[in-house]
């Protein structure tokens, strides 16, 4: 009788959960009032929600990218260039926290970036040439591409 009464239980909650063939559920609202709409189905497990469309072997050129950029750049560089790394990183994030001021009025992106400038610098000092900074410092000028991006390309362009 166990077995019996199981497999009815079984019965019984695979029939309410299962879907009526227009997406609703098969189950009747209790106050009779109209359901809600169907919201919008969550990524499937594994993918992140800014998938690339273009797929693994259709990827941007990122150093082609980097090179138009340079070319796009260099005539706006400051002559002459910062005389330390110390000195263009530091105006690299002055250009940033400007951006981050304008663009978040709340204020939450310009406390991130300034909760980790001290590492921030430190890297910048380390792995990026005083040219990449500064091409960094003119386009944020342009406000239209941020600080990561921008500094990947940059670097990218002028890697010494």
């Amino acid at each position: 009788m166990p077995r019996a009464r199981d497999a009815l239980l079984a019965a019984v909650l695979i029939a309410a959960c299962t879907p009526a063939p227009d997406g609703r559920s098969a189950s009747p609202t209790a106050s009779g009032a109209a359901p809600a709409p169907a919201s919008p189905a969550s990524p499937p497990a594994g993918r992140t929600a800014n998938n690339d469309a273009r797929g693994f072997a259709n990827q941007p050129d990122y150093d082609g990218e980097a090179a138009a950029l340079k070319a796009a750049v260099a005539s706006r560089l400051p002559d002459p260039l910062p005389a330390d790394r110390k000195q263009a990183c530091a105006a690299m994030f002055t250009a940033a926290d400007a951006l981050y001021r304008d663009i978040d009025p709340a204020g939450a992106a310009l406390k991130l970036l300034q909760a980790s400038r001290a590492a921030d610098q430190s890297a910048c000092e380390r792995e990026t040439s005083p040219r990449a900074a500064a091409c960094v410092t003119v386009l944020l000028g342009d406000r239209n591409a941020e600080l990561p991006w921008l500094l990947d390309q940059c670097s990218r362009a002028f890697p010494d």
